[in-house]
């Protein structure tokens, strides 16, 4: 199978330190030498350097951790998902994170332009003891006629295998045409964003402390959240502006890092 884009990367813990022990990348799909913001854990940020995602575009990126290997990962930019006319544009990511691993990905957000046909699928296979932490967040992209939600449709699968069993699937499919705006919808907002942090330090006290931190989110962000049957915490927002929701996963970030991971926080975004 050819793909338009295709990186492969892995992490391992070597002397108390994270290092990038094997990547490979061909296509429109590059990655930069890891930039070290914690001491022991580097960032790696992933490039497309075609400037968008177009008609019959399918890319795979698969990111393996080893045994107590930390990772932060993010992209240079936006995913810009531009008009298809004959086929859909496809993105397969593959997560696998061995004990005591952690990996942070927060991707910029998936803009989708007019006539637009995005599939995303994301598989996870993680262990009990290891940590998951990612933040998606899809935006409407400019339309010659003004209007939103120009884009045909979007749907994102998440996949995640806990010790080999599948206990997670998250599906999220947005078709305009259907009616996007209304109530159990979008209900009048334009952003939609979906934080996961699966891991063993999601505790009951840690939940009780989210809850009061959930106060101080902006006023003008609608949130919700929820626990799945493994440890772990779920939240979505629904916005009107990308930086509403991106400083609300910063917060979360910052809370997940300080209070479970016991590190200082980082700071990804570019602007």
């Amino acid at each position: 199978m050819s793909w338009s884009g295709l990186l492969q990367c892995t992490a391992m813990e070597k002397n108390g330190r994270t290092v990038i022990s094997d990547s490979y990348y061909e296509g429109a799909m590059k990655m930069i030498r890891p930039i070290y913001l914690h001491p022991s854990q580097p960032t790696i940020y992933l490039i497309h350097v075609g400037g968008g995602y177009v008609d019959g575009d399918r890319y795979k990126t698969e990111i393996m951790l080893q045994e107590g290997a930390h990772l932060i990962a993010t992209t240079q930019s936006a995913t810009k998902i531009y008009k298809t006319i004959k086929e859909p544009v496809q993105q397969y990511t593959l997560f696998s994170l061995d004990d005591q691993s952690v990996l942070e990905f927060f991707p910029d957000p998936v803009i989708a332009y007019e006539k637009a046909q995005f599939y995303q699928e994301t598989t996870v296979y993680m262990k009990e003891s290891s940590t998951f932490i990612y933040g998606d967040i899809i935006t409407p992209g400019w339309s010659e006629s003004g209007e939103l939600f120009r884009y045909d449709w979007f749907r994102s699968k998440l996949k995640l295998y806990y010790e080999g069993n599948l206990l997670l699937f998250d599906h999220l499919y947005l078709e305009p045409s259907t009616g996007l705006t209304g109530i159990l919808r979008m209900e009048g907002y334009t952003h939609f964003g979906s934080l996961f942090v699966i891991s063993p330090f999601i505790t009951k006290d840690i939940l009780q402390k989210f809850e009061r931190m959930a106060a101080s989110f902006p006023a003008s962000a609608h949130l919700g959240w929820s626990t799945p049957i493994i440890p772990g915490l779920i939240v979505r927002v629904l916005a009107y502006e990308t930086y509403v929701i991106e400083t609300i996963f910063q917060m979360i970030h910052q809370f997940i890092r300080e209070e479970c991971l016991r590190e200082e926080p980082v700071f990804l975004r570019k602007y």
